[in-house]
């Protein structure tokens, strides 16, 4: 049985170990991917802690992931391998109401790829199939991994819930990992004046230099 290494957490211990472990099967509609890189998500280091308690006893994490497939599960179309792709960090449970009605963007139990199943802190993952998105070969895949979190979450709150739209104005609280980049979605789609706000003073100037018109400092006695 062919092996990899992968880093496991153990909830009990709260240790992380890198450990050889099989290489996972992927079942029908899954993929195999030969993982290229991964980021850390500070939700990994609070699994790690113990702040962000998984369902699982032993798991391995990672949720920013993008790799080259490797193999497919059965009845996987339109995908070969050898293609480079990112990795959604999570799938549809398939079991709710919503995915039995063959809406599996409307799940209501989604799961955290690196908490309720393995992740991408390993030489391979398993995914769905319907969990990737093939990368351009110009794009190196360690940029490409940060927006399976760090830009498609900022992005889904920006442009799917909040319905942004050029012109109009937005008020970003938390110029973190997330923060950043969703000042440039709001500038990419448009929109002005784009106001962040963030005590520190290096996260208001990544703001302005990410291209918000405005960076404020909420502790300041005239915000």
């Amino acid at each position: 049985m062919p092996t990899m290494r992968a880093a496991r957490y153990d909830a009990a211990t709260k240790a992380l170990t890198i450990e050889t472990v099989p290489v996972p099967e992927p079942g029908p509609g899954e993929v195999l991917v030969r993982v290229e890189a991964c980021g850390i998500c500070l939700s990994d280091v609070h699994l790690i802690d113990g702040s962000l308690p998984g369902p699982l006893p032993v798991v391995t994490p990672g949720h920013e992931a993008a790799g080259v497939v490797e193999r497919l599960g059965a009845n996987v179309i339109g995908w070969q391998s050898g293609q480079r792709v990112v990795l959604a960090g999570g799938r549809p449970c398939l079991a709710c109401n919503s995915c039995r009605r063959g809406q599996p963007d409307r799940c209501q139990a989604f799961e955290i790829m690196g908490f309720n199943y393995d992740g991408a802190w390993a030489q391979y993952v398993v995914v769905p199939a319907l969990a990737m998105t093939a990368v351009p070969d110009q794009i190196p895949l360690e940029q490409a991994a940060v927006l399976a979190d760090a830009v498609s979450t900022p992005y889904a709150g920006l442009i799917e819930r909040g319905q942004l739209r050029a012109g109009e104005s937005v008020g970003l609280w938390g110029i973190g990992g997330l923060g950043v980049h969703a000042v440039q979605i709001a500038r990419m789609v448009g929109a002005a004046t784009i106001v962040a706000v963030d005590p520190l003073a290096s996260a208001r100037e990544r703001a302005l230099v990410a291209g918000a018109d405005v960076a404020l400092d909420p502790t300041s006695q005239d915000i």
